[in-house]
This record gives C-alpha cells, structure tokens and sequence, in this order.
C-alpha cells in the first residue's frame, strides 16, 4: 500500500464501542480502520458512507493497512 493510503489509527473490535469510537474519530477529520472477525460489523462500519474509515475482516490487511509506527 502507498503511504498515503494508509490510516493512521487501527480498532480492534467494531461492536457498539468499536465503531462508535471510529465514527467519532471521523467526525473529527480523522482516518482510521478498524478489524473485526465478524463480517456484519465489517459490513456496517463500511456503510456508514464515512471515506476515511474503512473496515477488515483480514488481519494481515488490517494491519498492513496502518502507518508506522502502528497505532491500536
């Protein structure tokens, strides 16, 4: 991935916390991506229609998906 396509912030866990956390993050102008096992979490953070979040379901890609140093 290039550089600018990384995020700076990852979340681990996109229950109700989770991806309220990274919505606030957003609405704050900020990017992040966030992880989760369950594929419906995945699918509703990336509905949120918000550009600078984006959801994995593939941890190599979550966390190739982060800027160095990686922050979780």
């Amino acid at each position: 991935m290039k550089e600018e396509n990384l995020y700076p912030f990852g979340m681990i866990g996109l229950g109700t916390m989770g991806r309220n956390l990274l919505q606030n993050i957003a609405d704050h102008g900020f990017s992040g991506a966030g992880y989760d096992k369950d594929p419906e979490k995945i699918t509703a953070l990336n509905a949120m229609n918000q550009n600078n979040l984006k959801g994995f379901s593939d941890l190599n890609n979550f966390i190739q998906s982060l800027k160095m140093p990686r922050t979780l």
